[in-house]
């Protein structure tokens, strides 16, 4: 334990205030026994907010990031990890108690391993289908939101491929760690508790653009040629549209009371979209 150093890097985006309750989170009063670490902040603002809550927590080091979307912005804080290891966190996560001690004692249990996944889970139940989490409860999404990597393997891979400035950084990441059969571990206590965030663009944080699951979805799929991946099955997304014009929509009827039907809607077409798309890639082909 004494020999792991981590770097926590937290990518942020004007939330002041999820910043300042993730560091505080974070404090070595809230992580006792674990390892050394530092905070590193790269923050991709346009206002001095989340510099002023980083300079006033004394545990975290800021930096400006890349203002090129998640990716960069995660990988300016990778380039200035001094850790052996890299523990990725979203802003908006609130480390649970014995965080970073739990990820070490995977760590120390599996010496092989270069890759570790915490847990994510929400803070409530769904309220409704306009709102969306990063929940990961049983491992395999390898997102970025709670992610450990030795930082030596993260450069090896080229970090995160910059291109993808929405979404599909962690897509491609995961794939990428697959691919070179770099084996991950789940690690349940290693956990963050994440909130809620609203999918609508009109009066809240989402900075994402309209469509951006489409457009980030072909372009992994470009990258690779539209080949050997499963997001480049055309038939998977049909079987998504099937599944959310039945399973989806009984579950937002009687459990959400019609709660966000139109960002429901607004899925499948997407999925029927994606279908169609791939499936006239692949006959071009």
């Amino acid at each position: 334990m004494e020999k792991l150093f981590f770097s926590v890097i937290i990518p942020t985006f004007e939330r002041p205030n999820d910043l300042k309750r993730c560091l505080l989170s974070l404090l070595k009063s809230n992580q006792l026994n674990s390892p050394s670490y530092e905070i590193i902040v790269s923050d991709d603002s346009d206002t001095d907010k989340c510099r002023i809550v980083t300079e006033n927590c004394f545990e975290a080091a800021w930096g400006k990031g890349k203002k090129i979307g998640p990716a960069g912005n995660r990988n300016a804080g990778a380039a200035r990890a001094k850790g052996e290891w890299i523990v990725f966190v979203d802003d908006d996560c609130i480390a649970q108690e014995n965080y970073l001690e739990e990820y070490a004692k995977a760590i120390l249990e599996n010496p092989s391993i270069c890759v570790f996944e915490g847990r994510i889970f929400a803070e409530r139940a769904r309220m409704t289908w306009s709102e969306c989490c990063p929940e990961n409860e049983d491992g395999g999404m390898l997102w970025t939101s709670n992610l450990c990597v030795k930082r030596s393997l993260f450069t090896k891979l080229g970090g995160l491929d910059e291109r993808f400035t929405t979404s599909y950084e962690d897509v491609d990441f995961a794939y990428r760690l697959k691919k070179g059969n770099h084996i991950s571990i789940f690690v349940n206590k290693a956990a963050v508790c994440h909130p809620w965030r609203s999918l609508r663009r009109k009066n809240n944080k989402n900075w994402k653009a309209n469509w951006h699951e489409i457009t980030s979805l072909l372009l992994f799929c470009e990258k690779y040629n539209y080949k050997n991946t499963e997001y480049s099955n055309a038939f998977i997304y049909l079987k998504n549209f099937l599944r959310i014009i039945t399973k989806d929509i009984f579950f937002c009827i009687t459990h959400l009371k019609l709660r966000g039907i139109d960002i429901l809607i607004k899925d499948a077409i997407i999925s029927l979209l994606v279908f169609f798309l791939l499936s006239i890639e692949k006959i071009n082909k």
